[in-house]
């Protein structure tokens, strides 16, 4: 199964997902993956755990998808976005999934 693949399923099934991006292991909720306006792969979801390099835990944000490693399921609680992500899924030419 490849990352686009599992990012989709745990989008569907409402599933947290865990893996590593630029050095640091994080957790986060998944809420829409496509392609954004440069025809990058991009994934939106709300960090929940884990570290960054701003130091900022729990904040909605954009990945891009070919840096994320090890990508897996998790078990932690997904949280369901709340009404301010629209404006940030509507940035997506094309999804692949959305919450």
């Amino acid at each position: 199964m490849t990352t686009v693949d599992t990012l989709v399923k745990a989008i569907e099934e409402k599933k947290s997902v865990a893996f590593s991006y630029h050095g640091h292991d994080r957790v986060a909720s998944p809420y829409a993956c496509g392609l954004n306006g440069t025809n990058e792969l991009k994934l939106v979801a709300l960090q929940t755990d884990g570290g960054s390099t701003s130091g900022v835990t729990r904040k909605l944000r954009w990945y891009t998808i070919e840096d994320i490693l090890g990508l897996e399921l998790s078990d932690a609680p997904y949280e369901a976005p709340d009404a301010t992500v629209e404006d940030t899924v509507a940035q997506f030419l094309k999804l692949y999934a959305r919450y």
